[in-house]
């Protein structure tokens, strides 16, 4: 007679999940077996401690398999369950998307000090507010500043056509769909030749890795993230050469451009800047550092423009 498998209880199977992700070193395997395991069974919140002496399913055991064999693969936790947290928010995401980080949230930080610095500073101009994202992915910068200014609107820039799905779905899945355009192109190709369109902000995190050492970055970001997102080029600098001399035509008088940077870069980026006409705004210099103490932001406006 063949031997049926001993029936598995649901806080059972969670003390087995963390035990194998701690075999293979992960660093959060508490968070990341909650996490896997709410994800497989479609639990939300709570609801992951509400039956621990449940009996689960061959099939939700097999769910719950799958996924941590993923993990176990060194697949982020993000990928495997389709989402990021970000500022304030859940972003969906998709294998053509990059992953959205903390440290790009010192670009909100420096935005959110930036224009509420700006003078003069009436409501009825935080209503009318455009912001202007390139290279907008997920859409997370671009779609967490305009859930924090309720009437502004923005534009998102893309050069692939699925990422910009994802951004889109995101925008209406949180509320302001209705408040941002998206469009494809190449950084501002097209726009500073209409020269009709200026915003009060342009956010851009750009592909800054330098082409070689690509392949050296961890495994969750080499492997998972799209090289689109990742490529800067020889020096990781291509992506600032090509969008900074046109930044001028696109800035509204006093706008503010806020770019992430890679480590040691600021010196290059912000020459380039300097030479566009543009100087250095709030922070250290224009500088923003992230948690870990590196500059991750530069930000700039126009020359003369209010401190």
């Amino acid at each position: 007679m063949t031997e049926q498998p001993l029936p598995t209880h649901f806080r059972t199977c969670c003390r087995n999940v963390i035990q194998v992700l701690e075999k293979v070193g992960v660093l959060t395997p508490e968070l990341d077996a909650r996490l896997l395991i709410s994800h497989a069974l479609g639990l939300r919140g709570a609801a992951f401690f509400l039956e621990p002496d449940r009996l689960l399913s061959e099939q939700e055991l097999s769910e719950i398999a799958q996924r941590l064999a993923r993990r176990m693969a060194g697949e982020p936790i993000s990928r495997i369950v389709g989402e990021r947290g970000f500022w304030k928010h859940e972003f969906r995401l998709s294998p053509h998307v990059l992953d959205p980080r903390p440290d790009s949230e010192t670009l909100i930080e420096a935005a959110l000090e930036l224009l509420a610095a700006r003078q003069p500073l009436p409501q009825k101009h935080h209503d009318k507010l455009r912001f202007l994202d390139l290279g907008t992915g997920s859409g997370a910068l671009l779609i967490s500043l305009l859930l924090e200014f309720p009437k502004a609107s923005g534009m998102g820039i893309d050069i692939s056509a699925p990422a910009l799905e994802v951004a889109t779905a995101n925008a209406k899945r949180l509320g302001c769909g209705d408040r941002v355009r998206f469009r494809v192109q190449n950084w501002l190709d097209g726009m500073v030749d209409k020269g009709k369109e200026q915003f009060d902000l342009v956010i851009c995190n750009p592909p800054y890795i330098r082409h070689d050492d690509i392949e050296k970055l961890a495994p969750d970001v080499a492997l998972f993230d799209p090289h689109g997102a990742l490529d800067g080029g020889p020096d990781g600098l291509d992506p600032y050469r090509e969008i900074i001399p046109q930044l001028t035509k696109v800035l509204s008088p006093g706008g503010i451009v806020i770019f992430e940077i890679g480590e040691g870069q600021h010196i290059e980026v912000m020459a380039l800047l300097k030479e566009a006409g543009l100087e250095g705004i709030g922070g250290l210099s224009g500088q923003y550092r992230d948690l870990a103490g590196h500059i991750r932001a530069l930000a700039a406006s126009t020359r003369g423009a209010a401190r």
